[in-house]
């Protein structure tokens, strides 16, 4: 088999901000509604109220309960004397905007790739740093992250947006909103801990920024690439769930054994073997969806 691929390129190492990072508030249990609530003689508490306590009261647990299950998100300032950093910093991070984009990002690409909790165990994400990298980069967008077991299961993530993307001026916010996203993909998907083809985990991403109406099948993605996540997307709409499947089967690493056994049904495992076939060769046919089809129709 071919040498298996790597996520992204990874950082040499992660910058140290030198200006104050800003952090979106998490839900706390502290509620100045229940905390100011002062009941009176001449104002005895009624049902409604005591409903309306209480339904405060489930508000916050269920609050701290979801902020919980989350992660830390830190939005770094870039520096001023930089046009780009001038716009990041006012279109995207003095108005809590970049959180507010990777929060809803984040939230859709989890309920794609883990439905179900006990079926499909989320990958440990603590915490995700988002900044504007110093210069140009190749891609719009790159994630470092540690690439060993240990250092992995820590959860902590550097998403680093190009100073390019701030240049787009016509389209700066769908530029950046692509970005993020194609960032947040990377952070939530497994990838063997680096041991998954790399034309896979880019279909995958791509395939996410389609199904969230960022990108259309060709935008910002090599021709490879946005094909096979087409592929993909057909798979899936066969067999729901195909892509959690594929997700979870790829947690430890790149094993076609592993793969296959992750797969029950006679036309997952033709998906499967078509996209690592397609991967490993780096060719794609113009009718491949045709051809799938008919194959998947004869299996079935």
């Amino acid at each position: 088999m071919d040498q298996p691929g790597t996520l992204l390129p990874l950082s040499s190492q992660t910058p140290t901000p030198t200006l104050n990072p800003i952090k979106p508030p998490l839900p706390t249990s502290s509620n100045p509604k229940i905390s100011a609530t002062v009941w009176t003689d001449s104002y005895p508490p009624t049902p409604l109220r005591l409903a309306t306590l209480l339904a405060l009261l489930l508000i916050s647990v269920w609050a701290n309960y979801e902020a919980s299950k989350g992660f830390d998100l830190t939005i770094l300032n870039a520096p001023t004397y930089t046009l780009a950093g001038r716009r990041f910093n006012l279109l995207f991070v003095s108005n809590g905007r970049a959180a507010d984009m990777a929060l809803k990002s984040s939230r859709f690409i989890e309920h794609v790739l883990y439905p179900l909790e006990e079926a499909f165990p989320r990958k440990p994400v603590r915490h995700v740093t988002i900044r504007l990298a110093d210069d140009n980069i190749t891609n719009d967008v790159i994630v470092s992250r540690c690439n060993n077991h240990a250092a992995a299961a820590n959860g902590e993530y550097l998403i680093e947006i190009s100073p390019s993307v701030m240049a787009r001026k016509d389209v700066i916010t769908e530029a950046f909103s692509l970005a993020l996203q194609r960032g947040m993909a990377f952070v939530w998907l497994w990838d063997g801990y680096g041991t998954i083809l790399q034309p896979i985990i880019d279909a995958m991403v791509q395939y996410l920024s389609v199904q969230y109406k960022l990108a259309n099948k060709d935008y910002e993605s090599n021709y490879l690439a946005s094909t096979l996540a087409g592929l993909i997307q057909l798979c899936e709409e066969r067999s729901s769930g195909f892509v959690a499947r594929l997700n979870n089967a790829v947690r430890e690493k790149w094993d076609e054994h592993t793969l296959t056994a992750a797969f029950s049904s006679p036309f997952e495992i033709m998906c499967l073997s078509r996209i690592i076939s397609v991967s490993e060769d780096g060719f794609l046919p113009d009718n491949v969806g045709l051809d799938l089809n008919w194959e998947l129709n004869q299996a079935m």
